[in-house]
C-alpha cells in the first residue's frame, strides 16, 4: 500500500472517525428504534402470510402430495422475498427521517476534516439535489479551506439522502447514504423475520426452490 494512502487511513482512524462514528451511531440508533417499531407489525404480517400459504396448500390437496409440497414451498419462499423488500423499504424510510440537516452537515464536516488533516488530497463530497440546496452555503463556509485546495461539493441523482465522500479517483470513499444505512439495518434486524417465518412455516422457509425436496 502506498505510504501516503496508509497515512491517510491512519489519520482517519485516529483523528476523526470516532467523532463521525458517534454521530453515525446516533443516526443508526434512531433508525433502529424506528425499525423495532415496525418489526412487530412485520412479524404479524409474516404469520398471516404463512397462514394464507397453508390455506392455499389445503386447496391444492387434490393435485397430489408432491405437487402440494412444492407449491407450498414456493409460496413461502415468495413471502420471504416480499418481506425482505418491504423491510428494507421501511428501514430506508426510517433512516431518511433520522437524518436531520444539522446532523448531516456536522457529519460531513467532521469526515472531510478528519480525512484531510495534514494532507493535500482533493475530495468529492456528493449529496442529493435537495440536501445540496439546503446545505451548500453552510458547507462551503465551513469547508472553505478544503474547497480552495480542490475539494468539490456536488449533487448526484444516485444519492437520495445522506452523503458520500471520496478521493477524486474514487479509490477511497466513505459511504453514508441512506441506502447503506438501510442495508446495514436490514442485515441487523432482518434475520428476526426469517426466524419468525421458519417457526410459523415449520421450517419450510430456507428449503430449496422448485426442483426437489429439501
Amino acid at each position: 500500500m502506498d505510504a501516503q494512502l496508509q497515512e491517510l487511513l491512519e489519520a482517519i482512524k485516529t483523528e476523526g472517525v470516532q467523532t463521525a462514528e458517534k454521530q453515525a451511531e446516533q443516526i443508526v440508533a434512531s433508525a433502529e428504534e424506528k425499525a423495532r417499531e415496525i418489526t412487530t407489525d412485520a412479524e404479524k404480517r409474516a404469520r398471516e402470510l404463512v397462514e394464507e400459504a397453508r390455506a392455499e396448500q389445503a386447496k391444492l390437496e387434490q393435485s397430489g402430495r408432491e405437487t402440494l409440497k412444492q407449491a407450498g414451498r414456493d409460496l413461502i419462499l415468495g413471502v420471504q422475498a416480499q418481506l425482505g423488500v418491504m423491510f428494507k423499504t421501511v428501514v430506508g424510510t426510517a433512516a431518511v427521517e433520522a437524518i436531520s440537516a444539522d446532523i448531516l452537515e456536522n457529519t460531513i464536516v467532521t469526515v472531510v476534516n478528519a480525512w484531510s488533516q495534514g494532507k493535500t488530497d482533493s475530495l468529492d463530497v456528493i449529496l442529493s439535489e435537495a440536501d445540496l440546496k439546503r446545505l451548500e452555503q453552510r458547507l462551503r463556509s465551513r469547508l472553505a479551506e478544503r474547497i480552495s485546495s480542490g475539494t468539490e461539493i456536488r449533487a448526484n441523482n444516485a444519492v437520495k439522502t445522506g452523503f458520500r465522500v471520496s478521493t477524486k479517483d474514487g479509490s477511497l470513499y466513505y459511504d453514508f447514504t441512506v441506502e447503506s444505512i438501510a442495508d446495514a439495518l436490514s442485515a441487523y434486524v432482518g434475520p428476526r423475520l426469517i426466524a419468525v417465518l421458519k417457526d410459523a412455516a415449520g421450517g419450510t422457509v430456507g428449503a430449496s426452490p422448485a426442483g426437489g425436496e429439501a
